[in-house]
């Protein structure tokens, strides 16, 4: 198994297309399915759906399961390759959700800055990162709960609050809100963890159902266009959006604060050790600038 046919069907994952691949490549088209097909043979099991008039591909269940194999190959192969030519570069695998990876950005940048480090950073929902560290398929995960975990230790890192988001053109919510006057059939819900949970359930009827719950942010500017409708989300999202028509009003009683997570190997790798405690280091030192936040 090389690189270029890893590389080709990685290229094939990004663009749904082996037209497209084709031209990303700078190859044929009958290369990119010769490559394809000469991997599927060596592995011995389907990667693709194959159907007559099938616009764009579709992975199969072990094309998908593929995916994370050949990006760590890759990465496995380069590091070789930069061992053997005594330029070794150290590379930390993170594992974040998204929400929390757009807040920190700057972050990264200022890593990258610092010294000789190649980061893979990969977005995931939090119980896929503590199975991808309990694999030892990441080194760090930064997440917005916790699930137990023998493998996993948990480091709380800071903790912000939380705010009813609305439309001010079409929702007349006040800018600040009594958590009992709310109705779920106008919220769209997130899950902040167990606390916040178990302080929806005691201001908000459990037994009715939400407008949408939902773990992307993404679609809320849009969604809050429904009439009366809101969400309850920390402000660093809210300022993410850009969007003047949205408005923050206070929850009273307060609902418990978001908490952001580091969680690393209680046993990890040894050569990933220091690197992984510089990592925890730096992270704390720049969420100390952070506002809307406390630690």
């Amino acid at each position: 198994m090389n690189d270029e046919v890893l590389e080709t069907y990685l290229n094939i994952v990004k663009t749904h297309s082996l037209t497209k691949t084709a031209e990303n490549m700078f190859i044929s088209q009958s290369a990119v399915s010769n490559r394809l097909i000469s991997l599927e043979n060596e592995l011995n099991v389907k990667l693709i759906e194959r159907s007559p008039g099938q616009k764009g591909i579709l992975l199969t269940q072990k094309g998908e399961e593929f995916v994370e194999f050949a990006k760590r190959h890759q990465e496995l192969n380069r590091q070789i390759q930069d061992w053997s030519r005594g330029d070794v570069t150290e590379v930390l695998r993170v594992a974040s959700v998204i929400s929390l990876t757009d807040y920190v950005k700057g972050f990264y940048r200022e890593l990258l800055g610092k010294g000789k480090l190649s980061i893979t950073l990969a977005t995931h929902w939090t119980d896929r990162i503590i199975s991808m560290l309990e694999n030892r398929e990441t080194d760090i995960g930064i997440t917005p709960r916790v699930f137990y975990s023998k493998a996993v230790e948990a480091v709380p890192i800071f903790q912000e609050s939380l705010y009813l988001v609305s439309s001010r053109s079409v929702s007349g919510y006040p800018d600040s809100v009594d958590a009992k006057t709310l109705k779920r059939a106008h919220e769209i819900y997130f899950d902040w963890g167990t606390n916040f949970v178990e302080w929806h359930e005691s201001q908000m009827n459990p037994l009715e159902l939400p407008l949408m719950i939902t773990d992307t942010t993404e679609l809320l500017p849009e969604l809050l266009r429904i009439p009366d409708s809101f969400c309850i989300i920390p402000a660093c999202i809210f300022k993410n959006f850009h969007d003047p028509d949205l408005k923050l009003s206070r929850i009273t009683p307060e609902p418990p604060p978001r908490i952001c997570y580091l969680l690393k190997l209680k046993e990890p790798h040894s050569q990933k050790q220091e690197l992984v405690r510089q990592f925890e280091q730096e992270f704390k030192e720049y969420v100390r600038k952070l506002e809307d936040v406390s630690l």
